[in-house]
């Protein structure tokens, strides 16, 4: 082989190990971002369309993959930490699919305790000698009220990120946040518990708190869904606080978008 063909090979070699690298450099498609117009509202539905989904249940396959988003920290968390804040996620999921229940969600949404001291002698009132009986009595009717047994069929992880930050001094909101970077054209649907109100009384206070951001999407149970249209998927995008005294992750803002066929009890804690 002489010396022009040798070089003529290295230079096609080489063109294809930079092809190779230009494709694997190439980050892939952020989620958000898109105008909240009709283009830019079409162009988020076929998006989230597109993803790879997976089945929603109870199983070693679900825990992995919520075990595998990595986690963004400017902080450093302890491994009790981390493995708390991938067992909230766990836990939401499957309490609200085909794996879970009524008491199931109704432990889900008491998980933390009740910070709501009205909430109790609401549900007196209304005849409930236990704030679960009434979490999953109530549960059960919103099912009904949405013509469904559960919310989440299949979900997806892509670009998912567990980002884990500190704030003192303001409040941020994260729905304002994902607003104003147009992460959700189409509105939204929100539920804060009461414990978002003292968070904001307390940072300006000087108090410094640990947060935790995510997001995924969901996508609803084939069988509860429109069958002309298909499945609706939706991003949900959670913050929690890290609450040292419990020693676990508390719910501060959940929410998704507004075509989302769901409907929860987190304000009522």
């Amino acid at each position: 082989m002489n010396s022009s063909t040798i070089l003529t090979l290295c230079f096609a070699l080489l063109a294809i190990w930079l092809g190779i690298s230009d494709a694997a450099a190439e980050p892939n498609r952020q989620y958000g971002g898109f105008s909240p117009d009709a283009d830019g509202r079409q162009a988020y539905l076929d998006y989230i369309n597109s993803l790879e989904v997976m089945k929603v249940e109870a199983n070693s396959e679900l825990q992995n993959a919520v075990k595998s988003i990595p986690v963004e920290s400017g902080v450093s968390i302890t491994t009790e930490q981390e493995a708390d804040l991938r067992d909230w996620l766990y836990d939401f999921l499957v309490a609200f699919s085909v794996s879970g229940s009524d008491s199931l969600a109704a432990a889900f949404y008491l998980r933390e305790g009740v910070n709501n001291p009205d909430m109790v002698e609401s549900m007196k009132k209304d005849g409930y000698d236990a704030v679960f009986d009434s979490f999953r009595a109530r549960h059960r009717q919103v099912l009904d009220f949405k013509g469904r047994d559960y919310y989440f069929g299949n979900v997806s992880f892509f670009n998912s990120v567990y980002k884990v930050f500190e704030m003192q001094e303001k409040y941020e909101s994260y729905r304002d946040y994902t607003q104003a970077d147009s992460l959700l054209p189409t509105g939204s649907l929100w539920w804060t518990p009461t414990l978002k109100s003292k968070i904001e009384g307390n940072l300006p206070t000087g108090e410094q708190r640990l947060f935790a951001d995510f997001m995924f999407v969901v996508e609803e149970p084939e069988e509860f869904s429109d069958f002309e249209a298909g499945p609706v998927r939706a991003p949900f995008f959670v913050r929690l606080i890290y609450d040292s005294e419990q020693g676990m992750w508390c719910l501060v803002e959940i929410f998704t978008s507004n075509n989302a066929p769901v409907l929860f009890l987190f304000g009522a804690t």
